[in-house]
């Protein structure tokens, strides 16, 4: 059974976390990377992490929102949310000089003897603090953050926030509640000193109400542009190649989905279909 990959520090999470072994494995494959002289490192490196780009920039770009208007001053929502992402069968293996390889998330006993092990998993979750705050004029901010020490290894670290502009005034809709909203959002995420990745996010969005139920409808359209860096002098000081950056494979995104809000207590939920398929949760105090 492969192990769900987890990076937080949330720890009212059941999933578990990242723990030093994994974080210590990752970094020792690196480091084999570099080290083997028959191989371009710098080329193998982002057939690798390749994955873990386009993994980042889905689960980053996820469980932005959960309605189509924007809070007022001084409302808000605190609380978590997290991104689940069912890794598919192409990230698991890339290409490399004719040959099948086994990425960050692949097979971490390879037969290739010449091949670099993966950490063997299949499941990528991504939860985070997560608050939202009412502004002047229309306008929300968005404020997220994750952080979980390992060691020797350093801090895994999310940090991130958007602005989203309500648009229900500017596109009436008689008989019809529908809120409409627009957001922008960029997000970083390091592991250590030795792996940098950002993503970002626009979107548009709409909600809307049924009647005599505490429930909204919502979902929305959005690009997502996602990079990941490995600062390889970081893991081998002799190394001469320099940073090597690779892009996610992201790019449209759409989603939709349920969101129950009681009293000061508000949980949603919604299905994301991208390059990679992904689900979102949260549960938010509301006032």
């Amino acid at each position: 059974m492969k192990k769900v990959f987890v990076l937080s520090l949330i720890l009212i999470f059941s999933f578990g976390l990242i723990n030093t072994t994994k974080a210590g494995d990752l970094e020792d494959n690196l480091k084999l990377i570099l080290t083997q002289s028959q191989i371009p490192a710098d080329e193998y490196i982002k057939g690798y992490v390749q994955p873990f780009a386009t993994a980042l920039g889905t689960g980053l770009g996820g469980a932005l929102f959960h309605r189509g208007y924007s809070k007022t001053l001084p409302r808000f929502d605190v609380g978590v949310s997290a991104v689940y992402i069912p890794l598919p069968d192409e990230a698991m293996t890339f290409i490399f000089s004719g040959m099948t390889k086994p990425t960050v998330f692949g097979d971490d006993t390879p037969s290739d003897p010449t091949a670099i092990p993966g950490l063997n998993v299949d499941k990528f979750l991504l939860p985070m603090l997560h608050a939202n705050i009412g502004l002047f004029g229309g306008f929300e901010g968005t404020v997220r953050f994750a952080k979980k020490g390992l060691g020797d290894f350093g801090d895994v670290t999310l940090m991130g926030g958007g602005i989203k502009y309500e648009l229900s005034d500017l596109i009436p809709i008689p008989m019809f509640p529908i809120d409409f909203g627009v957001q922008a959002a960029y997000h970083k995420f390091t592991v250590g000193s030795f792996l940098d990745a950002g993503t970002f996010t626009m979107n548009l969005q709409v909600s809307g109400g049924i009647p005599l139920f505490p429930l909204d409808i919502y979902g929305g359209v959005g690009y997502d542009v996602s990079s990941l860096t490995v600062k390889t002098a970081e893991l081998e000081p002799n190394s001469t190649i320099g940073d090597v950056t690779v892009d996610g494979e992201n790019a449209l995104r759409l989603n939709a989905g349920v969101s129950f809000t009681l009293l000061f207590f508000n949980v949603h939920a919604d299905y994301n279909i991208g390059k990679y398929k992904s689900f979102a949760i949260g549960a938010m105090i509301v006032l």
